[in-house]
């Protein structure tokens, strides 16, 4: 027994099958990007819907746990409810099912021009589109390329006596066969966090005679258990609704498989009544058919109790008394699993731009109260600016990280410029923060000398405090509805305008106010200092602007 190649052919096959798999999901990430932010916005509480869009996701991306993360993310952010991605996660299962009726195609031999078709289109053609399409090419070419690999691998277990044995002991004729069958199925798709690649590793051992059509079915259907682990992951160091999105997954297909498990043999009939042919002619058809009709049983027992499940994991972990989920230091919803889905990461990344947002606006209201206070309270409100624009500072170098890390992964070129577009809001956000904070200490060091303007000068400072106060809740709203606004570049130049002519015409009067002796000379330089603080305030709310505008990124 030549083990060397039994094991080299083994991991080769195994390591270009999801290759192959990655490279398809790229390729269609990269290609609809966009697009496939549009239908996830599309999610609402309709269980059906909700279904829907996992299987459609998860078949155009051929990976379920690809949808796992996104779905995780979305609760995460607060983007969907524990509900609705119980129904996402049922929809994701039957689109994982895909792949496996792809590997049952006998287009082994078509494998290598597959991969020289899509290499030539890759490399030659200028059109984006087209390139994506070759990844795509590429990507099944190598997919098949690897499934014929491990084939050849396993071949020579067909003259072991002893492997014989081993697979001969999970040969569904039991129930303690199944059981075996079970438990292999969800450790090795633990290990490989792939149910499709568990899948083709099954039909891989069923084309070599190693595995009859009982067995195959034990292994899937512990392997549509062991797919659950990705979401576990994914949750661990999430929030508590990360948590029950994972366990009702982990519950659902758990819960299948048992009942499976004892109508074992009524559902082999089923599957065999489905696929055409035997068995032992179509033995590949009929795994990947026992695959899909697994999933589609799920479907249907656990559709209509999504409320009652997503209740009952709610118990399990209930929510923690006094839990602020939107502390940047405790921010848990930028996970490095994201990366294999740019377009929840790039969503995630939003969220959390809005809620560094909320705490650049909370600063901006409280800094405009200040005059109206006396010394302790502008003094306390200085020290409540402080603390959230440290807040800000760490969401800030957070999503920079997270966005730069994400920037060099194989993301679409519009998905590119958003990930660029998300950098320069932060930081603007940050800067126009600084601002406030500085404005904020000058405030506070007058109120403490008794040295004051005059109440012209208090106007004038709080007239262009407004203009900008206005001017960055307006671009939140804007960044809120997710569109840009082409026609917004132009307003915001007319308002940076007007506010640069306002500044500079109190720099004038001020002058003239010292003149005249009605204003404290002591203070000129902090006014001066304000109003230039004021001006890069307005600098940066205009570069957010032509951002939302998309003219600037």
């Amino acid at each position: 027994m030549n083990w060397s190649y039994i094991i080299f052919h083994t991991l080769g096959g195994l390591g270009l099958f999801f290759m192959g798999m990655k490279v398809m999901s790229e390729s269609v990430q990269k290609a609809a990007g966009d697009k496939l932010r549009k239908i996830l916005k599309v999610l609402t509480s309709n269980r059906f819907v909700g279904a829907f869009v996992g299987f459609l996701i998860t078949a155009i991306i051929q990976s379920s746990g690809a949808t796992t993360v996104m779905t995780i993310g979305f609760v995460n952010a607060g983007l969907m409810t524990v509900q609705e991605t119980i129904g996402v996660g049922l929809g994701a299962s039957i689109g994982t099912t895909v792949t496996g009726w792809i590997v049952t195609l006998n287009v082994a031999l078509y494998s290598l021009p597959l991969i020289g078709l899509g290499v030539m289109l890759r490399l030659f053609s200028k059109n984006k589109s087209r390139q994506y399409i070759g990844e795509l090419i590429y990507g099944f070419g190598i997919l098949f390329l690897g499934m014929e690999v491990m084939k050849e691998g396993f071949a020579p277990l067909r003259d072991s006596a002893t492997f014989i044995r081993i697979f001969q002991s999970i040969d569904g004729s039991t129930f303690a066969s199944v059981l075996l069958g079970v438990f292999v199925g969800i450790v090795t798709t633990c290990i490989t966090q792939s149910s499709s690649a568990m899948v083709g590793i099954v039909i891989a051992l069923a084309s070599q005679g190693l595995l009859n059509f009982d067995g195959a079915l034990a292994v899937v259907l512990g392997s549509n258990i062991g797919s659950s682990s990705t979401g576990v992951l994914a949750a661990v160091g999430g929030t508590v609704n990360a948590k029950r999105t994972a366990l009702a997954q982990v519950i659902f297909r758990s819960i299948s498989v048992i009942v499976l498990i004892f109508l074992f043999h009524p559902y082999k009939e089923l599957v065999d009544l489905c696929t055409p042919g035997t068995p032992e002619e179509m033995l590949t058809v009929h795994i990947a058919m026992g695959h899909t009709l697994f999933n589609v049983i799920t479907l249907v027992i656990f559709l209509p109790f999504v409320s009652h499940l997503a209740r009952f994991v709610e118990k399990i972990f209930p929510d923690k008394a006094g839990t602020n989920i939107e502390m940047p230091e405790n921010l848990v919803k930028l996970q490095t699993s994201m990366f294999s889905t740019p377009s929840i990461a790039i969503m995630e990344c939003e969220k959390e731009l809005l809620n560094m947002s909320d705490y650049v606006i909370k600063n901006l209201d409280m800094l405009r109260e200040m005059s109206l206070k006396d010394t302790n309270q502008v003094a306390e409100i200085s020290d409540e600016i402080a603390r959230n624009e440290d807040r800000i500072d760490k969401y800030q170098y957070q999503l920079t990280q997270f966005l730069i890390a994400l920037s060099v992964r194989a993301i679409s070129p519009g998905d590119a410029k958003i990930v660029a577009s998300r950098i320069g809001l932060a930081h603007n956000f940050e800067k126009i923060a600084d601002g406030v904070e500085h404005i904020s200490q000058i405030i506070d060091k007058l109120k403490r000398n008794n040295a004051t303007f005059s109440a012209e000068a208090i106007e004038t400072i709080n007239q262009i405090l407004d203009e900008n106060i206005s001017h960055f809740k307006k671009s939140v709203s804007i960044f809120k509805n997710g569109e840009e606004v082409p026609a917004y570049a132009d307003e915001a130049l007319v308002i940076r305008i007007r506010i640069k002519k306002m500044i500079k015409d109190a720099k004038i009067q001020h002058f003239n106010r010292i003149k005249e002796k009605i204003c404290d000379g002591s203070a000129s330089i902090q006014f001066i200092d304000i109003l230039n603080n004021l001006n890069t305030m307005s600098a940066e709310n205009h570069n957010v602007a032509e951002v939302l505008a998309g003219e600037k990124y």
